[in-house]
């Protein structure tokens, strides 16, 4: 036995004793599992760090590093290790990548894989000023001493990465000597590992009081202090206090520490909350930020429960918690205090007026992207009320722009992020707001409260979705953006092209936080029981609806990020079963699954998470019902003509040329699924009416009931009350719906919410279905009335006939 085997020995059951890991493998590593053809790369050529990694490697079915690797016949090593500070062991690593290069130049069959392995103890980034405590600090090879403390402080918290493997046969394919391409290799690792460390760790930290004297000394602060003095009259040094007191309010305290203890109370906490946590897309961010670039989260908003659930995924990918941009109203005791040290920075919920915080907040927003720290703030603003994704608030995405045109070395990214729930806590108190109950401010007594009610809130649902490179979307939104970029440290301009650019970017972050949606038990079984008659069904009617929901979803899925159960319709009744939320009722001849009035409302938030992706397979259905029998390319006409308004609504990312592909393709697998008949010839005929198929597809078209009724008020009041002023159409088409909802049980809160008609109207006019005369009202197009009656024939006819007759009783009344 050797030295170094002896050592590794005698401190394999301590080491085994004191410390504590967590694997994570890339989805290229995980697929090697099994092949014994792998070498490994590591920095450190410490014995605690291979005897950690060896438990860690075995666990997850990679061969053991400690034994060596055969060759035809050639023995050797696992490990390189590519330790700066030992010349000795870097030497034998590139001797060893020679002999690997020059193995494969000799057997073109021979295909080794090369994977770096990091290992981070307690993922501490340490401070700017000092290398950090030495006992806890996470450094890649210390003294024996060093390393005793480093492994009774920190060794509970270790993490072991490991990245991406490196083709060999690939490298050994390239021209060059084996020599050249050894230290290739060994520079490409080397690189790997730096990036790698700050992915996990972050940027080295500087402590908050420093942070805010640098940013006071910044030109743009100096100049917006001196600004501030001359137009309210006081004194630069009263100007300057007050944007001192304004980094203070904003500013986070970032604590390594209480990260690492909020990790072990979240995964306490979440294993009794949630029954799981499905993660979708988690190798995107790590590729991104392995690749050094600077991340920005985007997520939608549902629950307070998203800044923490966002944070521990994230933490728990093996990277670096973001900083959050939370809204002022949280920073209360004792929360604010414990946000501000998990990462959150304080932002009010509006700037105008005050030119002083707006450029306090861009300067303080600048720095965290300059100093590399990832970011995560919500384009909605707020929570969503509805389920549905609000119109997204601008202004950070235009900082972040800003940010770039500051000189961002770095490449940055916007990730948007679905978060999803099987159960939002607030939902009962956002059915009261949009009732008209005022907000109640964020206290400690509203958090002590919402504690007592806690419980199994089902499965959590988080989504990477397609990043937005940013630099590479400015050159194709704006080609010449390089044109604006500031130098040194100057206020970033304000170019012509940045609000309408934004504007599109922001879109671009909603489209793709829908791409990410997922289906669930739970807003599976409330599209299903909310769209039949007095909101019941039958067991066996509901499995069924599931069924069909899940299996046109696989067939013509929404997105390739979309997210689909593999469970059947049971399996999916049996778990939205457990949350109590559906009254279950056997009559003598089966179970019968209801909504009672108030969950009937609730249920509607869940709903409408996914309805962006079943509103066009909804109206389809509906399409086909008007109509009985009908050709494809009327109904691709009709969904082509409504796509502005369902884009505009629902932040559908599906382009109106993307229609045909995506109703043909819906036609063939209703066709598959008995819904439809192929008449031929590109003509269609429904199911008959007495079979299990046509209820199928009656209950799959009232899906799109609501947001077709809303069109049809609002284009039956263009056609019958015009001309007619913006303002009253709008307060009329409200009027309306508040009728057929009261007349007809919607029960739906966004049904007759003024923002949702008022974008619809809007997009009626920037899509020319009216012109404004010169008296201010609005002209009908001749399109209107072609639209409204196609609109019409979706809608079941004792809707319409209500739609009709109140829209003509209203303008009589009018008149």
């Amino acid at each position: 036995m050797s030295l170094k085997g002896f050592w590794r020995a005698l401190m394999f059951w301590p080491v085994r004793w004191l410390t504590r890991f967590e694997t994570i493998l890339d989805d290229a590593t995980a697929q090697i599992v099994g092949d014994n053809n792998v070498v490994y790369v590591m920095r450190s050529t410490s014995n605690t760090d291979m005897l950690v990694a060896q438990r860690a490697l075995r666990s997850a079915g990679l061969p053991d590093p400690t034994e060596d690797l055969m060759i035809n016949g050639q023995q050797l090593a696992r490990v390189m290790y590519l330790d700066q500070t030992d010349h000795g062991s870097a030497e034998k690593a590139i001797e060893d990548f020679e002999k690997l290069i020059s193995a494969h130049q000799k057997d073109q069959q021979l295909n080794v894989k090369v994977v770096p392995i990091g290992l981070f103890w307690g993922r501490k980034p340490g401070q700017e000023a000092r290398q950090g405590h030495t006992m806890v600090a996470d450094i890649d090879n210390p003294g024996h001493w060093r390393k005793f403390w480093l492994t009774m402080f920190s060794g509970r918290h270790i993490l072991i990465r490991a990245s991406s493997p490196v083709h060999l046969r690939e490298m050994a394919e390239q021209r060059g000597s084996t020599q050249r391409l050894a230290h290739k290799l060994a520079r490409v690792a080397r690189v790997h590992f730096v990036r790698l460390r700050h992915a996990v760790a972050g940027p080295k930290m500087t402590e908050r009081a420093v942070v805010i004297q640098d940013l006071l000394d910044t030109p743009a602060l100096k100049q917006a202090i001196a600004d501030e003095a001359r137009s309210k009259k006081v004194s630069e040094q009263q100007a300057r206090k007050t944007a001192e007191k304004y980094l203070h309010e904003i500013a986070a305290n970032y604590s390594d520490t209480l990260v690492r203890l909020l990790d072990r109370f979240m995964t306490w906490c979440w294993s009794r909350i949630y029954n799981g946590i499905h993660i979708e897309g988690g190798e995107r961010i790590r590729e991104l930020a392995e690749a050094g670039h600077e991340i920005v989260y985007v997520p939608c908003h549902r629950s307070h429960m998203d800044y923490l659930l966002l944070s521990y995924v994230i933490y728990k990918e093996g990277l670096v918690p973001p900083h959050i941009a939370a809204g002022v109203n949280l920073d209360f005791f004792p929360a604010g205090p414990i946000f501000r040290r998990g990462g959150a920075f304080f932002i009010r919920r509006s700037f105008r007026g005050n030119k002083l915080y707006s450029t306090v907040f861009r300067e303080y927003l600048n720095r965290l992207f300059q100093k590399g720290y990832p970011v995560e703030y919500f384009t909605e603003g707020g929570r969503s009320r509805t389920g549905r994704l609000l119109p997204p608030k601008t202004g950070m995405v235009a900082m972040t722009v800003q940010g770039m045109l500051r000189g961002q070395q770095r490449p940055m990214s916007l990730v948007p992020v679905y978060l999803g729930y099987e159960h939002v806590m607030e939902v009962g108190t956002y059915l009261k707001e949009l009732k008209g109950k005022s907000k109640e401010k964020e206290s400690v007594w509203q958090v002590i409260s919402s504690l007592r009610h806690l419980r199994n809130f089902g499965q959590g649902y988080v989504s990477f979705g397609e990043p937005i490179n940013l630099g590479e979307a400015l050159e194709k939104l704006q080609p010449n953006w390089r044109d604006s970029i500031t130098t040194g440290a100057e206020e970033p301009e304000r170019p012509k092209w940045l609000t309408p650019t934004v504007n599109l970017l922001a879109d671009q972050i909603m489209y793709r936080i829908n791409n990410s949606a997922a289906f669930n038990s739970v807003n599976l079984c409330a599209l299903a029981i909310l769209s039949s008659e007095h909101h019941a069904l039958t067991r066996e009617e509901l499995v069924s609806q599931l069924n069909l929901y899940t299996r046109i979803m696989r067939e013509v899925p929404y997105s390739k990020d979309a997210y689909v159960p593999e469970e059947d319709g049971e399996q999916l009744w049996q778990l939205a079963k457990k949350h109590d939320k559906f009254v279950v009722e056997a009559d003598g001849i089966g179970e019968l699954i209801r909504l009672d009035g108030s969950t009937a409302i609730a249920m509607t938030y869940y709903r409408n998470n996914i309805m962006h992706m079943i509103i066009v397979p909804a109206l389809l259905a509906a399409f086909a019902l008007g109509h009985k029998r009908f050709n494809a390319d009327a109904a691709i006409k009709l969904l082509t003509q409504l796509h502005p308004l369902l884009q505009n609504e629902l932040f559908i990312s599906h382009s109106a040329g993307d229609m045909t592909l995506w109703v043909n393709a819906l036609l063939e697998q209703y066709v598959q699924c008995g819904l439809l008949i192929d008449a031929g010839e590109g003509t269609f005929a429904v199911a008959k009416r007495d079979s299990r198929a046509y209820s199928q597809l009656v209950l799959l078209a009232r899906s799109s009931s609501e947001t077709a009724q809303r069109y049809a008020i609002v284009l039956e009041l263009l056609q019958q009350a015009q001309p007619i002023a913006r303002s009253d159409l709008e307060q009329h088409s409200v009027q309306l719906a508040e009728r057929l909802s009261a007349i007809h049980g919607v029960n739906a809160p966004e049904f007759f919410d003024k923002k949702v008609l008022s974008t619809l109207i809007g997009t009626l006019k920037s899509e020319g279905y009216f012109s404004v005369v010169d008296s201010g009202e609005m002209m009908a197009d001749h399109r209107v009335g072609e639209l409204s009656d196609a609109v019409d024939l979706l809608l079941e006819p004792a809707v319409l006939q209500t739609i009709r007759q109140s829209v003509k009783q209203l303008v009589n009344a009018e008149r």
